[in-house]
């Protein structure tokens, strides 16, 4: 997947991106509006319906992305039990920008639309 290619120059392991790229574009888009845990992310791709992952693959893939920059994360201890919360860094910003930039492209771009459509 072209998007996959070009994450995986920037820093995040090209496994982990050819397996989730939707999955990591949008948690660079959902984290930037404000810090979220992992399992309200979890219950996001739930809510969408489009994709089901394991929460071991969730767990994984925002490790992956805090460690290349992507996300910062920090312990919530104010709930009943210490949470970790992720959000997006100006670096993962900056990353969903230039593929925003890019365009959507080819078969994506008309699956894109159909959907919206």
């Amino acid at each position: 997947m072209e998007t996959a290619k070009y994450i995986e120059t920037k820093g995040l392991p090209a496994a982990k991106v050819k397996r989730a790229p939707v999955l990591t574009l949008f948690f660079l888009w959902r984290l930037h509006n404000g810090p979220h845990h992992a399992y309200s992310l979890i219950e996001d791709i739930k809510s969408v319906g489009f994709l089901q992952c394991k929460p071991s693959t969730i767990y994984a893939l925002l490790a992956s992305m805090e460690k290349a920059g992507l996300l910062k994360s920090r312990l919530d201890t104010n709930a009943s039990h210490a949470r970790r919360l992720y959000e997006t860094t100006p670096k993962g910003w900056a990353l969903l920008g230039k593929v925003k930039a890019r365009r959507i492209k080819g078969l994506w771009r008309e699956f894109v639309t159909f959907l919206l459509s």
